[in-house]
């Protein structure tokens, strides 16, 4: 056993009962589409809870177990303080323009940044990337759920 992993589970799992003690507090009137405002909250403590006993499980069973394959990839210097500002600006700069630039162009910047976070140099390719995840996104959204992302709110759109 490894108490340390085995505490990650619990951490985990303790998450999942702070969702599901929530839930009292939200109304179970019908919301968006017919569903419930409880659905995503339970789904995620459905998730967490699933998660967490399995964390627990490997802990009890002797710890994580990574490949041995996965051990020869693992970088000496596992954080990367450099990388974790780029995800953090990424994420700033999301949330600062997506009313000026729109879902998309600032979904696409947060990808960008978030891939040089991890080590990318290929903007363009990454930036391509990031518009083929996310006009899908907007798309889902605005047409197929009915909720209204700014496009382009820059020029109108």
């Amino acid at each position: 056993m490894k108490p340390s992993h085995t505490a990650i589970g619990i951490v985990v799992l303790l998450l999942s009962a702070c969702f599901f003690a929530g839930l009292g507090g939200i109304s179970g009137e019908s919301g968006y589409a017919g569903l419930s405002p409880r659905f995503v909250p339970t789904l995620v403590g459905v998730g967490l809870a699933i998660c967490g006993a399995l964390l627990t499980w490997q802990g009890v069973r002797g710890g994580f177990r990574a490949m041995p394959e996965e051990d020869a990839e693992l970088p000496s210097q596992p954080h990367s303080l450099r990388g974790l500002l780029w995800v953090a600006a990424g994420l700033l700069l999301n949330m600062a323009l997506i009313g000026t630039l729109g879902f998309v162009l600032a979904s696409t910047l947060l990808m960008v940044c978030v891939a040089r976070g991890y080590g990318s140099r290929r903007v363009v390719r990454d930036a391509l990337i990031g518009l083929a995840i996310t006009v899908p996104m907007w798309l889902l959204f605005d047409f197929l759920l009915g909720i209204n992302l700014p496009l382009l709110p820059i020029v109108g759109l």
